[in-house]
């Protein structure tokens, strides 16, 4: 059994994101490890789903991208619908946006509430200025998450934002203590600060981490740190996510099992661990 946490599926608005054209997982540094993936370069559910149940992926995590660039956005509206047509395999996560100001996005986190979504996902570093993770202006987004007992992701890495501040886990951890009750999913797990995020998560029990293509690709710099933080936390809070199509969910699991992981400890991340977050019982 597996749950995939990081899927962005060839459906509606994403096939127009910048990582179907070209396919993400063919240019570098992802080329490095990546597989030839049929349903990403035919835009093809059919086959995503084949490549899904390939894997041994019977659920997966499918997040709206709600950021300041809104050519490189996709709607709540279209995750949804995915959700609707799929409802055994996809759990829908709804994407928040503060360039627009605190107003509409609570405007749209209401609307995420509404539809059922089971978590929101944000990316400060894409907000239109770049925002740090712990900036005040997404304190009341935090706040009324806590509350209503839904999970937030961020999305924090290399990428995410002009510097490697805005990666820097001491943000995360700032958001961990003003908000205890909040569960903290962070995608990327602020790569490259392999240590340093794993040593925060350890220190605070709100904090889960999806490392994906970083921890997945044998070429990633410090990948080898992975196992040793993974097993630092006895593997708890520890998500898997492919990051598809920025990497192959197969490959994804392949890569993952190369750690030689034990039972225990590879279920607790391929599943148990995202089973927990989201209340589903196993």
């Amino acid at each position: 059994m597996i749950v995939d946490f990081r899927l962005r599926p060839p459906f509606k608005g994403f096939r127009n994101l910048s990582i179907f054209n070209p396919v993400c997982n063919s240019a570098g540094p992802m080329a490095l490890r990546g597989s030839y993936l049929p349903s990403a370069h035919e835009k093809s559910m059919e086959l995503f789903f084949q490549e899904m149940k390939k894997a041994g992926v019977e659920k997966g995590v499918v997040m709206a991208r709600n950021i300041g660039d809104k050519a490189s956005s996709v709607p709540n509206e279209d995750v949804k619908e995915l959700a609707e047509l799929y409802p055994d395999e996809i759990i829908p996560f709804g994407g928040i946006d503060l360039s627009s100001g605190i107003f509409a996005a609570v405007k749209e986190l209401e609307k995420c509430i509404r539809y059922g979504f089971r978590g929101v996902a944000l990316e400060p570093g894409w907000n239109d200025p770049p925002r740090l993770p712990d900036d005040a202006v997404y304190y009341p987004i935090y706040s009324l998450c806590e509350q209503a007992a839904l999970p937030i992701v961020l999305t924090v890495s290399l990428y995410q934002g002009p510097t490697l501040e805005y990666s820097n886990p001491v943000h995360i951890q700032n958001i961990a203590n003003d908000f205890p009750r909040l569960q903290i999913v962070i995608a990327h797990a602020c790569y490259p600060w392999i240590p340093q995020i794993f040593n925060v998560a350890m220190m605070h029990h709100n904090i889960w981490l999806i490392p994906d293509l970083y921890m997945h690709n044998p070429w990633t710099p410090g990948r080898e740190m992975y196992i040793n933080g993974c097993r630092w936390m006895n593997c708890d809070r520890i998500i898997f996510g492919s990051a598809y199509p920025c990497y192959g969910i197969q490959d994804a699991v392949v890569d993952l099992k190369s750690y030689n992981f034990t039972k225990q400890e590879e279920d607790k991340i391929l599943y148990k661990n995202a089973y927990k977050l989201l209340g589903i019982k196993q």
